[in-house]
Parts: structure tokens; sequence; C-alpha cells
């Protein structure tokens, strides 16, 4: 019988076949500082998300846009938040053209208020977070008790250095003056505020 999975649905196949079982790495004597290895496509979410779950981290795939719409408000209601702090202005548009309340600062709802904010990179080989000065306001990452994340698997990469690569594609030689990098809830400084972190990982490239 002929197979009729869509890509889109092999990757989502493999995210969640690859968070419910453990399997060794096949990797393991692999030098780690040469080009030789590279995730496939697919494989790039699969790596991220369980090392961006060990670390304690929510993680939702999103088909694409309108998905990544579907799940932010389904999330926002089941935790009780009622207005984002956004400071990327693409993505506050977006949050405005969808009617979603936004707040000028977290204190003036507490308890309802969550941070949105648009990553720069993943990295797969250790689910880490790459955020820039031109993007996001630092102190979101650390005021607020819920942070959520809008991620592209166009922005996925290997290690630092394929990110960096990405970086450069996109601000030239004039890069953002602060380049941040979290993994989990517990990173960060003065990430004892932060008790839940939670990325939203978009397939644009379907």
């Amino acid at each position: 019988m002929e197979d009729i999975t869509t890509p889109r649905e092999k990757i989502l196949k493999k995210v969640r076949s690859g968070l419910l079982n453990k399997f060794p790495t096949h990797f393991g004597d692999v030098e780690l500082e040469t080009e030789l290895y590279k995730f496939s496509e697919s494989d790039h979410a699969v790596a991220f998300a369980k090392h961006f779950t060990a670390m304690g981290g929510g993680f939702v795939y999103c088909h694409n846009a309108f998905d990544f719409h579907e799940n932010l408000i389904i999330w926002m209601e089941k935790r009780g938040i009622k207005f984002l702090l956004v400071s990327d202005p693409d993505l506050k548009r977006e949050m405005q053209n969808l009617g979603l309340p936004l707040a000028e600062s977290p204190q003036e709802h507490p308890g309802q208020t969550a941070a949105l904010l648009a990553s720069e990179a993943l990295m797969a080989r250790n689910g880490g977070i790459v955020f820039s000065s031109s993007t996001t306001q630092r102190d979101l990452l650390n005021c607020v008790e819920t942070v959520a994340v809008m991620g592209n698997l166009s922005r996925m990469a290997d290690d630092m250095k394929h990110i960096l690569v990405l970086l450069k594609n996109r601000y030239g030689e004039k890069l953002p003056s602060l380049i941040s990098f979290i993994q989990g809830p517990s990173s960060g400084q003065n990430a004892g505020v932060r008790k839940e972190l939670i990325l939203f990982l978009i397939n644009d490239k379907a």
C-alpha cells in the first residue's frame, strides 16, 4: 500500500516518538569539533525536543503559523494567561491581529501575564534557544514566571558555529549588541523567577 503520510506528519511522528522512547546515542565516538556530523532536517526537531524537555522545557510542534496561533491560545487558556508581553515588533503585530490582549509591563496584570518571545535560532545539539537584543528585551526573559517562545524550523542549526552563520546571513557584519542563550526554565540570569519555559516550534518549511 502506498504511504500517503505527508513530510510534516512524519516529522511530528518522529518528535513524539523521540520524546516517548529513550534510546542510546548512535554517535558516541563522533568528534564534535569537526563538520562531519550534521542532523537531517527531521532529526533536528527530534534532537532539539529531547534535549529541551530534558532540561524542563515545554515543547509544542506546530505544523504552520495557523497551528501555532491555535496552540498558543489553547495553552493560554489552560494556564490562565490573559495578557502577553511582546517586544518583537513583527510578533507584536501578529498577536494584535489575532486580537490577543497585550500588557505593557509585568506589573500591570501580575499572575496573568506571560512573556512571548521570538527566538533568533535553535540549537539541535543541546536544546538551546538563542535570543538577541534586536528582537527581545533582556528583562522579559527574567521578569515573569511564564515565558513562551516562538521558534522556526528554518532557524534550527546543529551547533553554535552554524547559528553564527544564520545570524550573519540575517544581520550581515552588524550583529546585535547582545546575544543570549538559554536551555530551560532554570537557565540564564535570574532564572529563579522563571518557572515555565515553553517553545512553539513552527514548521515554516512545509
